[in-house]
Protein backbone atom coordinates (compact mmCIF):
# COMPACT_ATOMS: atom_id res chain seq x y z
CA UNK A 1 0.00 0.00 0.00
CA UNK A 2 1.59 4.07 -0.41
CA UNK A 3 0.83 4.61 3.21
CA UNK A 4 3.00 1.31 4.43
CA UNK A 5 5.83 1.81 6.50
CA UNK A 6 7.26 -1.13 7.61
CA UNK A 7 8.83 -2.91 4.87
CA UNK A 8 8.06 -6.66 3.90
CA UNK A 9 10.04 -9.65 4.74
CA UNK A 10 12.04 -10.88 2.31
CA UNK A 11 11.08 -14.12 0.41
CA UNK A 12 12.96 -16.34 -1.75
CA UNK A 13 10.89 -16.36 -5.40
CA UNK A 14 12.80 -19.82 -6.73
CA UNK A 15 14.52 -22.43 -5.53
CA UNK A 16 16.13 -24.82 -7.69
CA UNK A 17 19.10 -27.11 -8.87
CA UNK A 18 20.48 -27.45 -12.14
CA UNK A 19 23.65 -29.75 -13.42
CA UNK A 20 26.52 -28.19 -14.49
CA UNK A 21 25.56 -28.43 -18.54
CA UNK A 22 24.62 -25.27 -18.91
CA UNK A 23 26.12 -21.78 -20.66
CA UNK A 24 26.20 -18.43 -20.03
CA UNK A 25 23.25 -17.94 -22.90
CA UNK A 26 21.44 -20.27 -21.25
CA UNK A 27 21.77 -18.18 -17.84
CA UNK A 28 20.11 -15.39 -19.98
CA UNK A 29 17.60 -16.79 -21.05
CA UNK A 30 16.51 -17.97 -17.97
CA UNK A 31 16.94 -14.53 -16.61
CA UNK A 32 14.96 -13.08 -19.56
CA UNK A 33 11.87 -15.77 -19.09
CA UNK A 34 11.68 -14.81 -15.72
CA UNK A 35 11.68 -11.43 -16.09
CA UNK A 36 9.00 -11.71 -19.03
CA UNK A 37 6.88 -14.09 -16.88
CA UNK A 38 7.03 -12.01 -13.75
CA UNK A 39 6.43 -8.18 -15.49
CA UNK A 40 2.91 -10.48 -16.84
CA UNK A 41 2.09 -10.50 -13.25
CA UNK A 42 3.07 -7.26 -12.46
CA UNK A 43 6.32 -7.74 -10.68
CA UNK A 44 8.98 -6.39 -12.15
CA UNK A 45 12.57 -8.03 -11.27
CA UNK A 46 15.30 -5.88 -10.82
CA UNK A 47 18.21 -7.95 -10.94
CA UNK A 48 20.08 -11.29 -9.77
CA UNK A 49 22.92 -12.23 -7.62
CA UNK A 50 24.95 -14.87 -7.61
CA UNK A 51 28.53 -16.01 -6.38
CA UNK A 52 32.01 -16.12 -8.40
CA UNK A 53 30.76 -19.13 -10.92
CA UNK A 54 32.43 -18.01 -14.37
CA UNK A 55 29.05 -18.89 -16.24
CA UNK A 56 27.19 -16.41 -14.13
CA UNK A 57 30.09 -13.92 -14.23
CA UNK A 58 29.85 -14.23 -18.28
CA UNK A 59 26.25 -13.83 -18.55
CA UNK A 60 26.49 -10.40 -16.20
CA UNK A 61 28.81 -9.21 -18.81
CA UNK A 62 27.35 -9.94 -21.65
CA UNK A 63 23.68 -8.66 -19.99
CA UNK A 64 25.46 -5.47 -18.79
CA UNK A 65 27.74 -4.57 -21.93
CA UNK A 66 31.29 -4.55 -19.41
CA UNK A 67 33.57 -5.59 -22.34
CA UNK A 68 31.14 -8.19 -24.22
CA UNK A 69 28.64 -8.25 -26.18
CA UNK A 70 25.82 -10.31 -27.90
CA UNK A 71 25.63 -10.20 -31.90
CA UNK A 72 23.31 -13.05 -32.13
CA UNK A 73 19.84 -11.52 -30.71
CA UNK A 74 19.11 -7.92 -28.60
CA UNK A 75 18.67 -7.93 -25.32
CA UNK A 76 18.13 -4.23 -24.61
CA UNK A 77 15.00 -3.70 -26.57
CA UNK A 78 12.56 -3.69 -23.46
CA UNK A 79 10.02 -1.09 -22.06
CA UNK A 80 11.58 -1.80 -18.64
CA UNK A 81 14.56 -0.57 -19.17
CA UNK A 82 16.39 2.34 -17.03
CA UNK A 83 18.92 4.61 -17.70
CA UNK A 84 22.11 5.15 -15.61
CA UNK A 85 23.22 8.52 -15.04
CA UNK A 86 26.63 9.50 -15.11
CA UNK A 87 27.90 12.33 -16.11
CA UNK A 88 31.10 13.04 -17.24
CA UNK A 89 32.46 9.69 -15.89
CA UNK A 90 35.53 8.99 -18.65
CA UNK A 91 35.79 5.50 -17.20
CA UNK A 92 31.87 4.23 -16.65
CA UNK A 93 32.33 1.25 -19.54
CA UNK A 94 28.93 0.15 -18.89
CA UNK A 95 25.71 0.90 -20.89
CA UNK A 96 23.81 3.73 -19.90
CA UNK A 97 20.50 1.67 -20.26
CA UNK A 98 20.35 -1.46 -18.73
CA UNK A 99 17.53 -4.14 -18.07
CA UNK A 100 18.90 -5.67 -14.70
CA UNK A 101 21.45 -4.92 -12.02
CA UNK A 102 23.57 -7.28 -10.29
CA UNK A 103 24.65 -8.20 -6.84
CA UNK A 104 27.45 -10.17 -5.89
CA UNK A 105 28.07 -11.50 -2.36
CA UNK A 106 30.75 -9.69 -1.43
CA UNK A 107 32.02 -11.47 1.24
CA UNK A 108 32.29 -14.52 -0.27
CA UNK A 109 34.19 -13.11 -2.92
CA UNK A 110 37.06 -11.66 -0.97
CA UNK A 111 37.23 -14.71 0.79
CA UNK A 112 38.01 -16.57 -2.25
CA UNK A 113 40.67 -14.25 -3.27
CA UNK A 114 42.19 -14.54 0.09
CA UNK A 115 42.01 -18.17 -0.25
CA UNK A 116 44.10 -18.06 -3.68
CA UNK A 117 46.63 -15.67 -2.26
CA UNK A 118 47.28 -18.08 0.79
CA UNK A 119 46.72 -21.48 -1.69
CA UNK A 120 49.88 -23.71 -2.03
CA UNK A 121 49.03 -24.76 -5.46
CA UNK A 122 48.28 -21.16 -7.02
CA UNK A 123 51.12 -19.33 -8.71
CA UNK A 124 49.71 -15.37 -8.95
CA UNK A 125 51.40 -13.23 -11.00
CA UNK A 126 51.07 -9.28 -12.44
CA UNK A 127 53.29 -9.29 -15.28
CA UNK A 128 56.43 -10.22 -14.04
CA UNK A 129 55.78 -10.08 -10.28
CA UNK A 130 55.05 -12.32 -8.12
CA UNK A 131 51.75 -12.08 -5.71
CA UNK A 132 52.57 -14.39 -2.62
CA UNK A 133 51.73 -14.96 1.07
CA UNK A 134 55.43 -14.63 1.60
CA UNK A 135 55.25 -11.09 1.55
CA UNK A 136 53.10 -10.85 4.33
CA UNK A 137 54.58 -13.48 6.46
CA UNK A 138 57.72 -11.29 6.11
CA UNK A 139 56.03 -8.38 8.00
CA UNK A 140 55.05 -11.47 10.86
CA UNK A 141 58.89 -12.54 10.93
CA UNK A 142 60.27 -9.24 10.95
CA UNK A 143 61.69 -8.94 14.67
CA UNK A 144 61.72 -4.99 13.98
CA UNK A 145 57.99 -4.83 13.56
CA UNK A 146 55.19 -5.73 15.98
CA UNK A 147 51.91 -6.55 16.00
CA UNK A 148 51.08 -2.61 16.48
CA UNK A 149 52.68 -1.47 13.35
CA UNK A 150 50.68 -4.34 11.10
CA UNK A 151 47.66 -5.89 13.02
CA UNK A 152 48.68 -9.16 11.51
CA UNK A 153 48.50 -12.45 13.58
CA UNK A 154 49.57 -16.08 12.43
CA UNK A 155 45.79 -17.01 12.06
CA UNK A 156 45.32 -14.52 9.25
CA UNK A 157 47.46 -16.61 7.05
CA UNK A 158 46.21 -20.08 8.03
CA UNK A 159 44.60 -21.02 4.59
CA UNK A 160 42.49 -24.27 6.51
CA UNK A 161 39.75 -20.85 7.56
CA UNK A 162 37.88 -20.63 4.48
CA UNK A 163 35.41 -18.00 5.45
CA UNK A 164 37.73 -15.92 7.45
CA UNK A 165 36.40 -12.35 6.39
CA UNK A 166 38.17 -10.58 9.62
CA UNK A 167 41.47 -12.04 7.88
CA UNK A 168 40.59 -10.48 4.40
CA UNK A 169 40.07 -7.05 6.49
CA UNK A 170 43.45 -7.13 8.31
CA UNK A 171 46.11 -8.26 5.24
CA UNK A 172 44.54 -5.02 3.35
CA UNK A 173 44.67 -2.72 6.14
CA UNK A 174 46.35 0.72 5.68
CA UNK A 175 49.29 -0.54 7.49
CA UNK A 176 50.05 -3.69 5.86
CA UNK A 177 49.76 -1.68 2.23
CA UNK A 178 52.20 0.81 3.72
CA UNK A 179 54.78 -2.01 4.70
CA UNK A 180 54.39 -4.13 1.67
CA UNK A 181 54.79 -0.90 -0.56
CA UNK A 182 58.26 -0.34 0.62
CA UNK A 183 59.81 -3.73 -1.43
CA UNK A 184 59.62 -3.40 -4.46
CA UNK A 185 59.76 -6.94 -5.45
CA UNK A 186 56.29 -7.11 -3.38
CA UNK A 187 54.38 -5.05 -6.12
CA UNK A 188 52.42 -7.82 -7.01
CA UNK A 189 50.97 -8.57 -4.01
CA UNK A 190 50.34 -5.29 -3.32
CA UNK A 191 48.24 -4.64 -6.27
CA UNK A 192 46.26 -7.74 -5.20
CA UNK A 193 45.84 -6.84 -1.68
CA UNK A 194 44.45 -3.15 -3.21
CA UNK A 195 41.99 -5.14 -5.47
CA UNK A 196 40.65 -6.68 -2.16
CA UNK A 197 40.48 -3.80 -0.63
CA UNK A 198 38.79 -2.00 -3.02
CA UNK A 199 35.84 -5.06 -3.40
CA UNK A 200 35.62 -4.83 0.41
CA UNK A 201 34.98 -0.63 0.22
CA UNK A 202 33.16 -0.92 -2.38
CA UNK A 203 30.64 -3.55 -1.53
CA UNK A 204 30.93 -3.47 1.80
CA UNK A 205 31.80 -0.20 3.53
CA UNK A 206 28.92 1.84 3.90
CA UNK A 207 30.42 5.61 4.32
CA UNK A 208 31.96 4.63 0.49
CA UNK A 209 30.21 7.61 -1.66
CA UNK A 210 28.57 6.71 -4.81
CA UNK A 211 30.99 8.02 -7.20
CA UNK A 212 33.95 6.25 -5.27
CA UNK A 213 32.21 3.34 -4.72
CA UNK A 214 31.47 3.43 -8.81
CA UNK A 215 35.08 4.15 -9.22
CA UNK A 216 36.33 0.94 -7.18
CA UNK A 217 33.82 -1.01 -8.40
CA UNK A 218 35.22 -0.41 -12.57
CA UNK A 219 38.92 -0.82 -11.00
CA UNK A 220 38.68 -4.24 -9.47
CA UNK A 221 36.37 -5.06 -12.58
CA UNK A 222 38.60 -4.23 -14.59
CA UNK A 223 42.37 -5.61 -13.10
Amino acid sequence: PPNQTIAPPSFVLAGYGVSSQYTSLDILRRWLFIHKNSIEQNVRILGFSTDADNKYFRAMRLMAGFYASLSNFDIHVDSCMFSIQTGSWSWFFLRRDQLFVFMQDATHLVTKLRNRLLSATAALKVGDKCITMNHLQELLDNVELTRLDHGLTQSDLKPTDRQNFRSCLRITSCDVLNLIARDDNSNGTYMYLKLIKFIISSYIEPTTSIEERMFKLHYSGSF
